[in-house]
């Protein structure tokens, strides 16, 4: 503890020309990595053009999809079943996303990348009003970030994971509004739900907003859109086995009882539980479908005290550097360890500290 305190000390008594050197270097290393791969998409972003060309020519079709037929390349990337099965909110945003890539001539490719530096940029801002050092930590090493965040295209997860970097810039001044914020996330992606938990913590006009943005955004789709609950079921079915199942609920259920502990002990303030509501529900997701960027992605989201990020920049360094011992699925273990020592060492510090 002593020796990353220290540590941690040196860092943050960086000069400031040191400081925007390393960071000038990390974006350099970051548009090396991805700039080769630009102008070019993957899967992802294949699924959702087709996906928001069905809400765009016409609403009620969102999850039938049988009103506008896939091209030859978009059927032989993803069924229709499987391309961009999510709750609507994500969709339309998805939608309004392609809408004005066409009308701007830069394409659903191009907004999605507009949205992939605007997490970025919004995270250096905050990284350099807390901890610097945790922006080079996390992106000098950028290989796999970036294939996901500028070739693959995660548009789902940006466009929730960038209203939760609005909900934590929102925090400090405005927490009504960081409320809201989370409650759009949620009906977004399910990552954040865990943040529901804090529903006491709202004034009761905000709760009355929130509580009626989860209805509308997961509820109420049942009665307006058929076959609505699919995407549920593929997600359910996509990958995992009941056993596995089982197995992610364990994991996840026993984190969350560590997180409800910790956060009593370490008494954290309103960015860090926006920060640490994405990753219960992101750690099911991660151990069910054993595809560790469920729970990698969610990690990104800026931590002024510095946890999560580690949790996530460890194991990928490592995996970069022994690829062929370290697979990529092998840092989901490996992150949620180091979740788990984290939490478990603060939380008891403090118990200590509380008694002594």
């Amino acid at each position: 503890m002593k020796a990353f305190a220290a540590i941690d000390s040196r860092l943050l008594a960086v000069s400031n020309p040191a400081r925007a050197i390393i960071i000038l270097a990390t974006l350099i290393s970051m548009a090396v990595s991805v700039l080769p791969r630009v102008p070019s998409y993957g899967t992802d972003t294949i699924a959702d053009m087709y996906e928001a060309k069905v809400v765009l020519n016409d609403l009620g079709d969102m999850y039938t999809k049988d009103k506008v037929p896939q091209t030859p390349l978009e059927a032989a990337t993803w069924s229709k079943e499987a391309s961009s099965p999510y709750p609507p909110a994500t969709l339309l945003a998805l939608a309004g996303l392609y809408a004005s890539g066409e009308a701007l001539g830069i394409g659903l490719y191009g907004m999605v990348t507009g949205l992939a530096v605007l997490f970025l940029g919004l995270s250096l801002l905050y990284f350099l009003r807390t901890r610097w050092y945790l922006f080079p930590l996390l992106y000098l090493n950028f290989a796999w970030l970036g294939d996901r965040l500028f070739y693959v295209q995660d548009g789902s997860y940006l466009v929730m994971l960038t209203m939760v970097m609005a909900a934590l810039f929102a925090a400090r001044r405005a927490p009504g509004v960081s409320h809201v914020l989370m409650a759009v996330a949620i009906v977004m992606k399910l990552s954040p739900l865990y943040y529901a938990r804090h529903f006491r913590l709202m004034s009761r006009p905000i709760r009355a907003v929130f509580a009626s943005i989860l209805v509308a955004g997961l509820v109420a789709p049942y009665l307006i859109w058929d076959n609505y609950l699919s995407i549920f079921r593929y997600a359910n079915a996509a990958k995992g086995s009941s056993s596995t199942t089982a197995g992610a609920l364990a994991i996840a259920a026993a984190f969350t009882a560590l997180l409800w502990f910790a956060e009593r002990r370490r008494d954290f303030d309103l960015e860090d539980l926006i920060g640490w509501s994405l990753v219960p529900m992101a750690l099911f997701l991660a151990f069910k479908m054993n595809v560790a960027r469920h729970l990698l992605l969610v990690l990104l989201v800026p931590d002024k005290r510095g946890l999560r990020n580690v949790a996530v920049a460890v194991p990928l360094a490592l995996h970069a550097l022994f690829p062929s011992v370290i697979l990529l699925n092998s840092t989901l273990p490996i992150a949620t360890a180091i979740l788990i020592i984290g939490l478990l060492r603060d939380a008891g510090l403090r118990s200590r500290n509380a008694g002594s």
